[in-house]
């Protein structure tokens, strides 16, 4: 266990983070929810923003350490408090998140809590135009499309935040239950913006209903370099 950072001990399935990702693809489909649908996604003690805001993210995520893969997500702007400053700070919480790689889905479990779940992950260009789907058990969840006319500035949208959880051996309670912060590092290649289209739906195992989209905002496309590093424990819970 010394020498190894996962299991199975005698060929881990990944190794430990930083991890790199080199000339990542991520599509940015931003919305402004209801403002009741915040409250109710976001658990304590994490607390929504003056301005309600989420977006789905779908990127192409070329990983130096766990290989390519393809992921999805539900993001909700958010407040928390860091305890390492006492201040108020700005994060993105990570409600629903899909991939399609074992690596991915368990590294990103395993050492942030980040909440993924195998899914089919596409995007498709057409011109100017991407379309981005995510689909589970033959459900269709996201649907984001945006033709990009103009250039896009990145958004500082401060840490990844993510709810920890292993059950417990027993089946009694937990024996890992933290708030986690993860303050990713991006090196923006190119930037493209436009009109988005955005669709929510539920599946048998993905409800998506207590999410309600009050507008459309903008798309977002970024080439990029990112370094996911390891993260903080921000709050028990």
């Amino acid at each position: 266990m010394r020498e190894k950072f996962s299991t199975p001990l005698k060929s881990p399935l990944y190794p430990p983070p930083p991890y790199h990702y080199k000339n990542a693809k991520l599509f940015l489909a931003l919305f402004n929810p209801t403002e009741s649908s915040i409250e109710k996604i976001l658990p304590e003690p994490l607390r929504s923003s003056q301005l309600p805001l989420a977006g789905i993210m779908t990127g192409i995520q070329p990983c130096v350490e766990t290989g390519t893969f393809t992921e999805s997500a539900l993001l909700i702007q958010c407040m928390f408090d860091n305890p390492e400053t006492g201040e108020d700070e700005v994060g993105v919480y990570f409600a629903h998140v899909y991939a399609d790689t074992d690596v991915a889905i368990a590294s990103g479990r395993e050492i942030w809590g980040y909440p993924r779940k195998m899914a089919d992950i596409q995007m498709k260009w057409k011109g100017d135009t991407l379309e981005a789907t995510t689909g589970r058990g033959g459900n269709r969840l996201f649907y984001s499309r945006c033709t990009f006319d103009e250039d896009g500035e990145w958004i500082d949208s401060g840490p990844n935040i993510n709810v920890k959880m292993i059950p417990s051996v027993t089946g009694e309670g937990f024996d890992v239950s933290f708030l986690t912060a993860a303050y990713l590092t991006y090196d923006v290649h190119k930037g493209r913006s436009g009109e988005v289209e955005i669709e929510l739906s539920s599946g048998p195992d993905d409800d998506l209903s207590i999410l309600e989209i009050e507008a459309p905002m903008i798309g977002l496309y970024f080439d990029c370099d990112i370094i996911v590093p390891p993260g903080k424990v921000v709050a028990e819970l």
